[in-house]
């Protein structure tokens, strides 16, 4: 039978009682479970308010406060009743209290201390300040605790593997606790060189829920994650020069079209989901999540959700798009389209994009991330930039949305409105990319209105 714990007028704070009066406590969650940790002791008779004081002043005492030296910190304390910080350093596993603040002891001087501590241990000599050893947790401890709990409860644990891998390797061996809200900056701030937005908000995403993972579970203490409630944001521009804007000629596209009929009704979906893509400009999420329910064959629209990056709207079927969903087997999933174990498709096939290429003539990356093992490259600047103008130049997936918002824009029957509620854009901003595409009619209406006055 599961405890119930007695709550108190305090976030967070239980208590029991007992013949002395009552103890109160806080719940811990290690990696098996529940643990309680008393405020106080049996007797102390001390109110609620004097408990939750005391539990919060614990918790300030034990939470680091990083420097702008990397693996030196310091924790607030009180010295004869008045407010005082203690400087650390950690090395090895070794976490040393250098002194505090009141004392004369600053952050230089601890770094100071640590680099000295460094060096005569690497000389095999005695360090000058005796060492308290603890247990250190690395980055990639908590991940590998992480990756157990993910493969059991989300679909996408695969993903959250590659990524950790290929864009988080730098932290890998880092103390947890010492990474910092400077570090995912300037991570981001890195990334967001040679990759697109949208892959550097997956990244931070799957290292928030990492460390959100190793607090939740009790695996480090005392620690505040540093890229939580939008701590370090991506932060869109919404401009043409950082948006991938390239786009299938009419030609290319029936090139794809015919290239890939060889693919239809396989287990890749490859031609159904270009297809449906190139004739709606959804997104690839929006696509693959459509069910059956969202299909009206009697008005011929189809329906797409509100998502966090897109308003919900009906579109138009053409007859291609309606030739294609009724050639679609009613499978056993509610999904139009899904993998063979009936769940949703997260990316387009490889396949589709060797297809492309051959097509296209230099529509390739020639810039390796990685070397021959698979282990990720230190890019030159000049490898940096040939990399992004590749990257954006290139056609993906992803260009079938552009291609189908660009050729309502050359068309002149729609305006920048229409072709915003068409692709589901909450702003009009990330609409203005196609208004250099727009028939530039302007000046034929301007004359025709003032040649006769």
């Amino acid at each position: 039978m599961e405890k119930i714990h007695k709550e108190t007028n305090f976030k967070n704070i239980y208590y029991r009682d007992t013949p002395k009066g009552k103890i109160y406590y806080v719940l811990h969650q290690s990696r098996k479970k529940v643990i309680e940790k008393d405020i106080c002791k049996e007797g102390d008779d001390i109110s609620p308010q004097e408990a939750y004081t005391k539990y919060i002043n614990k918790k300030n005492a034990m939470q680091r406060h990083p420097t702008k030296y990397q693996n030196v910190f310091f924790r607030e304390s009180k010295t004869n009743g008045k407010k005082d910080k203690s400087y650390y350093f950690t090395h090895n596993g070794i976490e040393t209290m250098v002194g505090k603040d009141s004392q004369g002891v600053g952050v230089t001087f601890t770094y100071q201390k640590y680099t000295e501590t460094v060096n005569k241990l690497r000389l095999g000599e005695e360090p000058p300040i005796k060492r308290k050893r603890r247990n250190i947790v690395t980055f990639d401890d908590a991940f590998s605790s992480y990756i157990v709990h993910a493969k059991t409860e989300k679909k996408t644990w695969d993903k959250d593997e590659e990524l950790y891998t290929n864009h988080l390797s730098s932290f890998h061996q880092r103390e947890l606790v010492s990474l910092t809200q400077i570090d995912f900056n300037n991570l981001k701030n890195e990334k967001l060189k040679t990759h697109a937005e949208r892959t550097v908000t997956y990244i931070l995403a799957v290292a928030r829920q990492i460390i959100n993972y190793a607090i939740n579970s009790g695996i480090v203490k005392n620690y505040s994650n540093p890229i939580s409630n939008g701590k370090v944001k991506v932060k869109s521009k919404h401009s043409i020069s950082n948006e991938k804007t390239g786009f299938f000629t009419r030609e290319q596209a029936e090139q794809l079209l015919e290239k890939l009929q060889e693919y239809k009704g396989s287990t890749s979906h490859i031609y159904e989901l270009t297809v449906l893509l190139l004739h709606s400009g959804a997104r690839f999420s929006e696509v693959t999540s459509l069910t059956w329910d969202d299909i009206n064959f009697k008005q011929g629209t189809i329906y797409f959700k509100s998502t966090k990056d897109g308003n919900e709207r009906h579109i138009s079927m053409s007859k291609l798009v309606e030739e294609v969903l009724k050639s679609l087997p009613k499978s056993k999933s509610e999904l139009i389209l899904s993998t063979f174990r009936g769940t949703q498709i997260l990316q387009m096939n490889k396949k589709w994009q060797q297809v492309v290429d051959s097509i296209i003539p230099n529509n390739i990356v020639t810039v390796k991330k990685t070397d021959d093992e698979g282990n990720m490259r230190e890019l030159s600047d000049a490898e940096k930039q040939l990399l992004k103008k590749q990257i954006k130049k290139r056609l993906t997936t992803h260009s079938l949305r552009h291609t189908h918002a660009s050729w309502m824009a050359i068309s002149g029957n729609f305006n920048l409105m229409e072709i915003r509620d068409e692709l589901g854009h909450k702003s009009i901003k990330m609409t203005e990319r196609y208004a250099h595409l727009l028939p530039k009619d302007r000046h034929r209406k301007t004359n025709e209105l003032f040649d006769n006055i």
